[in-house]
Parts: structure tokens; sequence; C-alpha cells
């Protein structure tokens, strides 16, 4: 059987024929910004520093890429010149690459064909931060079911995704990370979307340095391009940076109150879950199955290193 591979979608929902770039972009500011979109709109690195010339740019050129429904996704560069696919909607930003601008202004771009240049001007918008750190370990949690959970999840995705799992654990084996690539259903495929999952909760665990360094030189190489989809591919650049979707952050910070003081983070965990659960259509679930696989992994090394009653007596 041919292992199933995500595939952007046959069509966007917009019925707007390609058209060709023209001089004039269209111009829109956005109210709200993720961390990624305001240095890729400032021409600044993550430490503040001014890239390249030192000029600040204020508006970012980009190119519609993808009409849909609810948002439109434009085609831009971060500072040191890698595609970044940014989603422009109308609602708070939560997602890793997202920019948030005026209702009205989201709906005339709806009617833009493929290919329409846009100018997003981001000064003074607010910039939801989106690194994450090592502050703590997670606690082992029941994700919602996920493409994991199908038959042909269970047998493609579960092997490869406990593999990676003991990769970050073992902090070697990058080949493991890149065997989930373009792995499984959506835009995002299910095993990039878990593989976002591990790598947030090795980050933020303090786990993988090594392992994770080593998967950033093969998303970096000629071959990255064959992985996955673009989008994906930008999102899985993002994680390996440290940059993740507000709900990503909130879920792990729950995780670590609830293995901080369970009676409290419990609250938390669910209010997490349900909010990244609804993330495109098994995005959320897909990303929360590489969460659990790696806390799963963590509390079992816990249990093994934890000395048994026969040996307590013995001390």
């Amino acid at each position: 059987m041919t292992v199933p591979v995500g595939l952007p979608p046959a069509s966007p929902v917009s019925s707007a024929s390609p058209v060709s770039p023209v001089s004039a972009p269209v111009g829109l500011r956005a109210c709200e910004v993720s961390a990624p979109v305001a240095r890729c709109s400032t021409g600044r690195t993550a430490d503040g520093s001014d890239h390249g010339s030192g000029r600040a740019r204020t508006t970012p050129a980009g190119t519609v890429v993808g009409v849909f429904a609810h948002s439109v996704s434009i085609r831009c560069q971060d500072p040191h010149g890698v595609p970044l696919i940014v989603s422009l909607s109308d609602v708070p930003v939560d997602s890793v690459a997202q920019a948030r601008i005026p209702a009205d202004r989201l709906a005339d771009l709806r009617l833009e064909g493929i290919g329409t240049p846009v100018a997003l001007e981001t000064a003074g918008a607010a910039v939801v931060a989106s690194r994450i750190t090592a502050h703590g370990t997670p606690a082992v949690f029941s994700p919602p079911a996920s493409w994991f959970d199908t038959a042909d999840g269970r047998r493609f995705g579960v092997p490869r995704l406990e593999r990676a799992a003991e990769a970050i654990w073992g902090d070697q084996d990058a080949e493991a990370l890149e065997a989930l690539c373009g792995l499984g259903i959506g835009l995002t495929p299910s095993g990039d979307d878990a593989l976002i999952g591990l790598i947030a909760t090795a980050r933020t665990a303090g786990l993988g340095t090594r392992v994770i360094g080593r998967f950033t030189e093969i998303l970096t190489s000629p071959r990255a391009a064959g992985l996955t989809t673009e989008t994906s591919l930008c999102h899985l650049r993002l994680a390996v940076g440290g940059d993740f979707s507000a709900t990503v952050l909130d879920l792990l910070d729950a995780l670590i109150a609830d293995h901080d003081s369970p009676t409290t983070g419990q609250p938390r965990i669910a209010t997490a879950v349900a909010r990244l659960a609804h993330t495109g259509h098994s995005s959320g679930a897909d990303l929360m199955a590489g969460v659990a696989a790696l806390t799963r992994r963590l509390a079992h090394q816990q249990r093994s290193s934890e000395p048994s009653e026969s040996g307590r007596d013995q001390q």
C-alpha cells in the first residue's frame, strides 16, 4: 500500500483565476501580528539587531498564494530571505505566522486572484509572543483522536512517531524526524504537525538539542523542498527556530502547571486542549499526538529511574 502523504488543496475556495502581478500592490494594515511576522516586517533578527543593511522595513511585500473561506495566505520572506507563508484573517492572532486585518479589508482581498501582490503594513500592530524556552517538564495528558488513531495512522504513523520521540529523547537519529515529514493528510500533513508537537515539547523540557540542530540542517538543505508542502515546511522551520502558535504555548504551560500541581493544572489543560483541537481539520489533534508521544516517553523514563520499593528498603 502506498503511504498516504499530505497534498495541497486541489483548488482554493476562491474561483478567481490567477492574475499577473501588477505594479501597485494591495495595501493592508495589520492590527495584530505574531512575532515571526513582526520580525519579517521590521527586517530585524530575533535579538533585535538590524539585519543586512540595517534599514528597517515596515511594509513587507507579499504575494497571494491561497484564498480560503476565512483567510488569505500570502508568501513573503523573512529577514534571511527564506520564504514565509503568512495567514491573513480578521480574528485574533493564535497561529505561528498570522496577521489580523480588518474584516472589510479581508473581504476585499478574498476577491482578488492568486498572484496578487500585497503590501502588509505592520507599524504599530500588537505583537503576539511565540518563542519557547526550556522552563519545565510537561505532564502526560490524553489528546483527542487524530489521524494517528485511524487505520493508516496506526500502521504508518505511530511507529514513526514513537521512533521520533525516542530520537529526541536520545538526542540522535535526525532521520527519524525526517521520516515523519509529509506523512498523513492535510495542507500541513499529520506527520509534520506531530513533529511540531514533538519539537515544542522538547524545547520546553530542554531536550534534543543536537538532533533538532541536525534536523534544522535537513530543513535548510536543497532536498527540503521535496519533503512536504510549502506551508508545512515554513511551520517546521519556525518550530526548529523556537517559534510556535499561542495555542501550543498555552497547552505546554498548562501541562507544566499540572506536572507541578495536578489539582490546579487540569482545568487549564481542558481549556487548552479544546482550543487547540479546533485548529484546522486535524492539525491541532495531530500536533497534540506529538506532544503526547514525548510526554509519555518522559514519564516512562522518570518511572524507570525511580528506585523500587525493595531498593529503597535496602538503602
